[in-house]
Parts: C-alpha cells; structure tokens; sequence
C-alpha cells in the first residue's frame, strides 16, 4: 500500500535535485562563461589517508610512484563574483592529507547562474583514499591500496585497483573493472556494472539494474526495483532481488537465489543450487548438485541436474529433466512433467496433470481432478487420483493403483519375475495386459459392469461381477476391483 507513495516522492526528489544541479554548474552551450580560475598545488604524503571532499564539478584520481600529492583545478562561473568566492582548501595534518571545495551560499539569486569545479588529483600508489563528491562525476584509476569512493547526483568509475575498495553512490551509475581484492558497493536510482574481480563482491542497488561478471571469489547481490545479471563467479553466488529479474550463469559453487514478481534463470551451477520466487517463473540448467525450488504462482522449468531435486510450486506446473538422483516434485493448480529421472519419482498435485517417462527408480504418484501417465518405469509404481484418467505402462516392478471417476489402463510389465498388480477405480473402466509366462492369482470383482478375460483362467469362483482363479501356475497377486465399470484382461 506505501509503494506508489515511496515513488512518487522519490521522483519528485530526483527531479528537484537533477533540476538544481543543472542551473547551477551544468555545461550551457550558449552559456558565456565569464570566469576561469586555476588552483595547483602539491603536497608530501607522510601517512595517514588522502581525504577529499569534492562538490559541484567532476573528481579524476591517478596514482604515481612517487610521495607526491598534487592537486589541480578548474573553476569556472558565468558570474566573476560568485566564482571568486568558490574555495578549495588543501592541508596536512595528523590524519594525513585533506582537500575540500568550498562554494558560497547563493539566496534570491536572479537570472541564469551557472559554476562548476574540475578537480585532478595524483596520490601516491600507497596511500589509502576518501573521495567524495556531490553533483559530479568521479573517475578513478590505479588505487594500490584500500579506499572509499561516495558519490550523490554523478556516476563513479573505478578502474585498475588493488586492496579492499567500498563504492557508493545515490542517482548516479556505478561501473567497476579489474578490482584485485575485495569490493562492496552500495547504490540508489542508478546502474551497477562490475568487469573482473579477484576478491569477494557485494552490492547491493534500488532502482537500478545490476550487471556482474568475472569474479574470483564469492558474490552476494542485493536489488529491488532492477534486474539481476551474473555470469562467471568462480565462488557461491547468493542474489536477492523484488520487481526485478535475475539471470546467473557459470557459477563455481553454490546458488542461493530468492526473488519476487521476475523470472529467475541460472545454468551452469557447479554446486548445488536453491531457488525461492514469487509471481515469476523458475528455470534451472546444468545444476552440479542438489536442486531445490518453491515457487508461488508460476511456473519451474529444470533440466540437468546432478543430484537430487526437489520442486514446490502452486498456480505453475513443473517440468523437469535428466536428474541424475531422485525427484520429489509438488505442485497446486499445475501439470507436473519429470523425463529421464535416474533415482526415485516422487510427485503430487491438484487440479493438474502428472506425466512421467523413463525413470529408473520408483514412482510414487498422487494427483486430484488430472490425469496420469506414467511410461517406462524402472521399479513399482503407486499411483492414486480421482477424476482423471491413470495410464501406466513399461514397468518394472509392482503396480499399485487407486483412482476414483477414472479409468486405469496397465500395459508392458517387464521382465520374467512376478509384478504384484493392485488397481481399484470408480465409474470407469479397469484395462490390463500381462506377459506371458507369468502366473497370477486373480481376483477381480466390479459392480454394473462386467469382466473379461482374452486370457484362459482356471476358476475357483466366477458370477458377471466376480472372477476368482488363477492364469498359468498362479502365485502372483492380480487384484482388481471395480464399481459402476468393466474389467478387462489382456495379453500384452
């Protein structure tokens, strides 16, 4: 209920300062400015950090070998008075090296003002930075050691750095590339871009998108109201993100992703990964270890996973393929759709359909107002349903099914061993074709319905709706019971 409001001010606060920022210092074309004043000076880096406090202009940092601090400037204003009163303070003193603009305070100014304060800065490689600005960009290049960049109304760029490196910055992008340690970097209202980090990442953004590849280490991205990119993080990679897409890719290790109201896409996960979204769909490729998903209102799509995977969805069905380990899938309000399952199958839905092919373990079914099918399956079966149709067949194992308002038909039952068969439906009809060679012990019974055989039963008890007796020698369980359908028995 509070988000339209938060937007609405939001804007209204950007527009103002965007607004302000431009009638004071932004470049005019048409603009005579009257006053150019140059600053330079330098100074001895003896310890302690490099402090600069910049605003209304842009701020470029370089690095050089030597102990040198040197400062330079432009100061320009369409106005001489005002552009006279416009300060830089530069000084030593126990912390180390300070440099600050100062601009004098402007009230019932009339007509068209503009200034603006270009700043150049050199530090040495050694020296530990604090840079600041307000309404102007900064650039800086070839940082040796660790530092601290913030920013409001103007990008940063940092290039070429070595050591810890913090980054924040407020309606205005952020790009980073070739940071050798670890980098934070923190924003509002613009973009994020980092390019090749050899350290740990994390960022976090509001109204922004986030763009990130080639980190070393671990990543962990926070955003809202952006998306999400990330490809190539040789470490974990956990993303949180609202009103925003996120797509990861090529990641070393483990994937922890929790998102709302945007898709999720990642591949290429070399450990195991975790997804939880609301209100977007889910797809998964190439997870190199367990996969684990819950979904809310949308769909999961996953394929290629090597170990277990575990799905829960409502209001989106499921389709998952080639998992080298189990499957336990559930879903609400959605079809659930599981190929080339190597471990065991288990899946559950309602008002949704279930479709299995070629698992190699168990599958243990349960759906309400959908159909079943299940086609090549390694070991037994369990299916239960009800107002839906059950098709089973290539089985390896026992068939146990339950359906109510449905009809059930099993065919192929594999191998040259006994297959226990159980099946039980409602008002509709019961089909099954055995192997030869097998003996059953059949005991089949319905009710305004009747039962054939094209298969010869020696009886012990037989009426149109009861048929007690045994195919070949016997022995294996054949129970099939029927109310308000026939019951029929095939060869296969």
């Amino acid at each position: 209920m509070s988000r339209i409001p938060e937007l609405r001010l939001r804007a209204l606060v950007a527009l103002f300062l965007a607004i302000f920022a431009f009638s004071v210092f932004a470049d005019d074309a048409d603009d005579d400015e009257r006053f150019e004043q140059k600053y330079g000076k330098d100074f001895t880096f003896r310890g302690g950090r490099v402090t600069i406090d910049h605003g209304f202009g842009t701020l470029n940092v370089r690095t050089h070998a030597g102990s040198t601090v040197e400062v330079r400037a432009t100061i320009r204003s369409s106005n001489d008075d005002i552009g006279k009163q416009v300060r830089i303070i530069a000084g030593e003193g126990p912390g180390g090296i300070t440099i600050e603009t100062r601009v004098p305070d402007i009230h019932n100014w009339r007509g068209h003002l503009s200034y603006s304060i270009d700043m150049n800065v050199v530090i040495p490689t050694n020296a530990p930075l604090t840079a600041k600005n307000r309404f102007g960009n900064i650039d800086a290049r070839g940082l040796q050691t660790a530092s601290i960049l913030e920013n409001r109304m103007g990008s940063i760029s940092l290039q070429d750095a070595r050591g810890t490196q913090s980054v924040s910055n407020s309606f205005g992008s952020i790009e980073t590339v070739d940071i050798r340690g670890d980098l934070t970097i923190a924003n509002n209202n613009g973009s994020v871009t980092v390019r090749k980090v050899e350290g740990a990442l994390t960022v976090s953004n509001r109204f922004g998108s986030i763009d990130i590849a080639d980190v070393k280490r671990a990543a962990t991205i926070t955003n809202s109201n952006g998306s999400i990119s990330v490809v190539d993080v040789s470490g974990a990679l956990k993303a949180t993100n609202a009103f925003g897409s996120v797509k990861a890719s090529t990641i070393g290790g483990a994937a922890d992703i929790t998102n709302s109201n945007a898709r999720v896409d990642i591949s290429n996960v070399s450990g195991p990964a975790t997804v939880r979204n609301t209100f977007g769909t889910v797809v998964a490729t190439t997870i190199g270890g367990n996969f684990t998903a819950e979904s809310q209102n949308a769909k999961v799509e996953a394929e290629g996973i090597d170990g277990n995977a575990k799905i829960d969805t409502s209001f989106g069905g499921i389709s998952l393929k080639n998992v080298s380990g189990t499957a336990h899938l559930t879903s609400t309000n959605g079809n659930i759709k599981a190929t080339d399952i190597q471990g065991s199958l288990t899946a559950e839905t309602r008002f949704g359909s279930i479709r299995a092919e070629r698992v190699r373990g168990a599958a243990d079914v349960e759906s309400s107002n959908g159909s079943i099918t299940l086609d090549d399956i390694g070991s037994s079966v369990k299916a239960r349903s009800s107002f839906g149709s059950v098709f089973v067949k290539g089985v390896g194992g026992a068939v146990d099914v339950a359906n109510a308002n449905g009809a059930i038909s099993v065919a192929e039952l594999r191998g040259n061993s006994c297959h226990p068969v159980t099946l039980r439906t409602t008002f509709s009809s019961i089909k099954v074709a055995l192997p030869e060679n097998i003996g059953y012990s059949v005991n089949a019974r319905t009710s305004f319905g009747r039962i054939n055989s094209e298969i010869p039963i020696t009886t012990t008890g037989i009426s149109d709706e009861t048929l007690v007796g045994t195919i070949g020698k016997g022995g294996c369980k054949l129970d099939l019971v029927n109310s308000n359908g026939s019951i029929t028995i095939e060869r296969d």
